[in-house]
């Protein structure tokens, strides 16, 4: 349940979806956690003797939830943005007590604030407290940020099908770019490295003239086999890229989806997962170092093996 816009019944201040609540296991009041601890007991201790339980505040509905498929619209919407049904005969008086058929039936949107409902865009039509694996909708969308428009839909078909090859253009030309760009340090780094490695012979065959004469002398000696080699490793190469392009979406479905588990665990605030979720360009810049690192690291290491072979044949 959210608590957003509901008060502390000891501050009198409302809840925040930043702040840290807990509720009483007898009556089900929410309370700021620093308050609770201050008497170190619910503040509606009348509530128990009487066997009753905390209710949420009726407010006034801002929008209209539509008949059909109960989505939020404008006050002034005389059809419904999502699916067309019309609204003119539908009124209701709270966001909490919609009925349909004398029933009452539960708005999935009733614990957002109105400013966020009325963006049909954030959520696509969808319940922003469905369960995605551990997290909500909505802190998934948070923790995606940008570009949350095109991922969620695809997360939601991943979560429903289970593993779902998607296309991702930017993963296949630019596979540790992308990862680095969403913060999955594990797989850019894999992909930066295997990328040096798989442009090795090309590299060699291209920049012959600047390799050490020991090295150049072999890779001009064994062309064939090197060239060999590389049509190898660029056939190895495109293969890769095409499971990133095709399995990179779920790759961040899975990291995202372990990330919120791990920060709900933690508890964590609403600002904190939006923080730690989006897109960094600047670890695209760290990643390229990472590539020239690998190959500084190649390179030093060939020296050292040369200089303990001379040494050792003195």
């Amino acid at each position: 349940m959210r608590y957003t816009g509901e008060k502390c019944p000891v501050c009198d201040k409302e809840f925040t979806a930043d702040d840290d609540i807990v509720v009483c296991p007898e009556c089900g009041t929410p309370h700021h956690r620093e308050c609770y601890m201050i008497g170190n007991r619910c503040a509606n201790e009348e509530l128990h003797a009487k066997g009753e339980k905390w209710e949420k505040r009726t407010r006034k509905q801002s929008f209209r939830t539509c008949p059909s498929c109960h989505f939020p619209n404008k006050y002034t919407d005389t059809s419904c943005s999502r699916c067309g049904a019309e609204l003119s005969d539908y009124t209701a008086d709270s966001a909490d007590n919609s009925t349909e058929n004398g029933q009452q039936i539960r708005d999935p949107f009733s614990a957002h604030e109105a400013e966020e409902l009325m963006n049909p865009i954030k959520f696509l039509g969808l319940d922003p407290e469905e369960d995605m694996g551990g997290a909500t909708m909505k802190e998934v969308t948070d923790f995606v940020g940008t570009s949350a428009i095109y991922y969620i839909p695809k997360f939601k078909q991943m979560k429903e099908n289970g593993v779902k090859p998607t296309f991702n253009l930017f993963s296949f030309f630019f596979p540790s770019f992308f990862f680095a760009n969403r913060k999955m340090w594990g797989w850019a780094v894999l992909a930066a490295v295997l990328g040096v490695l798989f442009n090795l012979p090309e590299n060699l065959l291209v920049g012959i003239g600047s390799l050490p004469k020991d090295i150049a002398a072999f890779v001009s000696n064994n062309k064939p086999a090197v060239e060999k080699f590389r049509d190898i490793m660029v056939v190895v190469d495109l293969g890769l890229r095409a499971l990133s392009c095709f399995f990179a979406n779920w790759l961040y479905y899975r990291f995202s989806m372990n990330s919120l588990r791990r920060f709900k665990k933690d508890h964590r605030t609403a600002a904190d997962i939006k923080a730690a979720g989006g897109v960094k360009p600047i670890n695209m810049v760290l990643v390229m170092l990472i590539k020239y690192g690998v190959i500084v690291v190649l390179y030093m290491g060939y020296e050292m093996i040369t200089a303990m072979q001379d040494f050792s044949t003195l």
